[in-house]
């Protein structure tokens, strides 16, 4: 199938695809006559990529995904071991926010006539939220 055909198929753009290839996310296609043909199972392999952005892989970790094990290394452990770093990521951004959360509720509650005044609270403020 074509790049236009598998873009169509499965929602991912031709540029996406061949910006993909040329990071060597993906492995390049075969050429007839100059125009990239991809087999029926490039489908499926977009299916695991996208399913890795949904899970907020970088481009990286999705190259590591596909490449970065020994042969014969099965999926379960393809995913697990790349989704346990991936939990202990977000759960640090979580924390992350919420510290930002803390911050921006107190700044929501401001009665300072000048904002000169906001810089004694704003040590106090940003000290609590660490």
């Amino acid at each position: 199938m074509t790049i236009g055909e598998l873009a169509l198929k499965t929602g991912v753009p031709a540029s996406t695809i061949r910006y993909w290839e040329r990071i060597q996310v993906l492995p390049r296609p075969a050429r007839v006559s100059g125009q990239r043909r991809y087999p029926d199972d490039s489908i499926h392999r977009l299916a695991v990529l996208r399913l890795a952005q949904a899970c907020g892989f970088r481009l990286e970790e999705m190259r590591h995904l596909l490449h970065g094990f020994l042969a014969g290394t099965r999926p379960p452990r393809r995913w697990q071991e790349l989704a346990q770093k991936k939990q202990k990521e977000i759960d640090s951004q979580i924390a992350q926010l919420r510290a930002m959360r803390r911050v921006v509720d107190r700044v929501l509650r401001c009665e300072c006539a000048e904002l000169a005044e906001c810089g004694r609270m704003a040590a106090s403020v940003i000290e609590a939220a660490r």
